[in-house]
């Protein structure tokens, strides 16, 4: 894998562990034109290997992110 796509990973992952409940985004003020689909590739492989997807959703086409709140499940 190229490091530079891992750092850039990296940064885009940290930026996503440190958003707070309620945070909503615009894709388009995080990244460039260059980088748009690059970064969408980064948060969806966040969402992969995150549990429920590390409480991100994207909208229907993909121009915001948003963070939900944790809900916890009693037995």
């Amino acid at each position: 894998m190229d490091n530079s796509y891992q750092i850039y990973k990296d940064k885009v992952w940290q930026f996503l562990d440190n958003m707070a409940p309620d945070d909503v985004y615009l894709i388009e003020k995080l990244s460039t034109p260059e980088t748009r689909q690059k970064f969408i590739a980064c948060i969806k492989s966040y969402m992969d290997v995150k549990p429920w997807q590390g409480w991100l959703s994207f909208n229907k086409n993909y121009t915001k992110i948003y963070k939900i709140h944790e809900i916890i499940f009693k037995d």
